[in-house]
């Protein structure tokens, strides 16, 4: 994967919890919010330095079942999955190096 990070709805990103066989991340987020365009910019140099992790991005407006399911308090939030579980949810997107330090470690990229 590289270049823009793929939008998914709830349907998808729920699928993808229970089906995907390999750990994965989604970034939470709404339109409106700076920090979270500020975030998504530092995602997109993480994924260009690690172009094979697995990461979607996920517009909370519009998966409500989601956001009450997996206890998203706010945005930004970078949640891992793996093996179907929620395994670390990040709200502070810190620095480029920091994400990829956590994308590496939880995507194994």
């Amino acid at each position: 994967m590289s270049g823009a990070i793929p939008d998914v709805d709830e349907r998808e990103l729920i699928r993808r919890r229970f089906r995907s066989e390999t750990p994965f991340a989604v970034y939470f987020y709404t339109p409106l919010c700076g920090t979270c365009k500020l975030g998504e910019k530092m995602l997109l140099v993480v994924r260009a330095m690690s172009p094979e992790a697995a990461v979607v991005k996920a517009n909370v407006n519009f998966m409500p079942a989601v956001v009450q399911d997996w206890k998203i308090e706010s945005v930004p939030c970078l949640t891992f999955v793996d093996e179907k579980r929620i395994v670390e949810k990040l709200y502070t997107m810190r620095s480029v190096e920091f994400l990829l330090q956590r994308v590496r470690e939880r995507l194994g990229t």
